[in-house]
């Protein structure tokens, strides 16, 4: 009698389990199969075409960095979720106005300029560069934006025209530098005694801690290089836009009068400075592209593509398979701080183990550091610039390339390169 209950469970339980695994491969195969249809969809669906006359749409939207602060997936899943942290990869939007200066189907740029959110003055030099050199090429670039700050202006000014909407305004103010300072709340309020130990009379990160305000040597130092950055900026624009700099100083110093003599209209103030050659709506700029370029009727608009899409035909277009001599790249962005770190911050042992990795790759042939740091930890620092010196003795060349700013520990890590190169406003 018992025997029969136990063989009954055991046939359930068997014929469950056969479910249960029926299920199982049915599911995997399905996944399996699905992926297999995509994989065909991709390979024999009718490629995007990238036609002549097309306008390249450059339209940065947030900061210019060196890298991007998280992983891909971290991104992906952030875009999805509308959390996305929007940043422009430097060397991306480098790459794209370098391909599309020798690209026969791009015949113009249109720049947006005004969607640009944080970036440093040496790496808007590099993009301004590239832009000038596009325009070398014989090929027109178009500026339009509701309004721009002084980063932003410094793009748009490349421009062979320069449009502002009506309502708009551009705003140079110079350079300026704000720094609290807690000695009193530090020393006389709380009692703490801080115990300061630095090398040199201009190494001032620190003086906050100990003053009240900047020391003579450290006004020195910031007004130096602060005039020497701003002096150039007003250049640059002098150039592109064929002013003289000093009388884009003037207006900035008179612009409460020169404002006035405008009744306060700050778009009718930047065309009679001539730093625009009109003011358009968003929609008239459109009709002058539809005018001059071809239609796209499909979009009500003219034919263009924005730069993410053009850089997806860049890179498929330049792929390379197989093993080959490579020059590996390992980027300095942010504060030096110990340990591992992400993307964003440089971290003593991550930033130190690529290099190491770099090292020990046969197929790398030279290292190029890219340093955009203000510095940080000491022992940190000491961890890089030993693979760095590590790297040049196994017989690799290292090249450092600075960025918007290479101080303290972040010079610290490039000196022992082979070769330092720098933007003239590399703070």
């Amino acid at each position: 009698m018992s025997d029969k209950p136990r063989g009954l469970l055991l046939r359930l339980l068997a014929g469950t389990w056969r479910t249960i695994d029926l299920s199982r491969r049915f599911v995997v195969n399905m996944l399996f199969l699905l992926i297999v249809l995509l994989v065909l969809a991709a390979l024999f669906a009718p490629k995007a075409m990238l036609h002549k006359r097309t306008a390249l749409v450059i339209a940065p939207n947030g900061d210019l960095v060196e890298q991007y602060r998280s992983d891909p997936g971290s991104r992906a899943l952030a875009k999805l979720l509308g959390e996305e942290q929007p940043e422009v990869q430097l060397r991306d939007l480098l790459k794209a106005i370098k391909a599309a200066t020798t690209d026969a189907r791009i015949e113009r740029i249109v720049l947006r300029a005004d969607t640009l959110g944080g970036a440093g003055m040496a790496a808007l030099r590099e993009v301004a560069d590239a832009l000038r050199e596009f325009r070398a090429a014989g090929k027109e670039i178009i500026a339009y934006g509701d309004s721009y700050d002084q980063r932003q202006y410094l793009l748009a000014a490349q421009a062979n025209e320069l449009y502002l909407h009506p309502q708009g305004a551009i705003v140079l103010e110079g350079l300026a530098r704000f720094q609290p300072y807690f000695r009193e709340g530090l020393q006389d309020k709380l009692g703490a005694e801080v115990h300061l130990f630095r090398v040199g009379e201009y190494k001032s990160a620190a003086e906050p801690f100990i003053l009240d305000g900047p020391s003579p040597e450290a006004q020195t130092a910031d007004l130096f290089w602060m005039n020497d950055v701003w002096q150039r900026y007003l250049s640059d624009i002098g150039s592109a836009r064929g002013i003289e700099p000093e009388a884009i100083a003037a207006g900035i110093e008179q612009l409460p009068q020169r404002l006035a003599a405008q009744h306060g209209d700050l778009g009718a103030l930047a065309l009679s400075e001539h730093l625009v050659d009109g003011l358009k709506t968003e929609d008239q700029v459109r009709d002058l592209l539809v005018e001059r370029g071809v239609a796209d009727d499909d979009n009500h608009s003219f034919r263009q593509i924005d730069l993410e899409s053009y850089l997806g035909f860049v890179n498929g277009e330049n792929l390379h398979i197989g093993r080959q001599d490579t020059i590996a790249v390992v980027v300095a962005q942010g504060e030096i701080v110990d340990g591992e770190q992400p993307p964003g911050t440089v971290g003593g042992a991550s930033t130190a183990a690529l290099i190491r990795e770099a090292r020990e790759n046969e197929d790398v042939k030279a290292l190029l550091l890219r340093v955009d740091s203000p510095g940080g930890g000491v022992f940190a620092s000491e961890q890089i610039r030993r693979e760095v010196e590590l790297t040049r003795d196994a017989g690799i060349p290292v090249v450092v390339s600075m960025g918007n700013v290479a101080a303290s520990g972040g010079y610290w890590i490039s000196m022992n390169a082979d070769v330092i190169y720098a933007d003239p406003s590399t703070i």
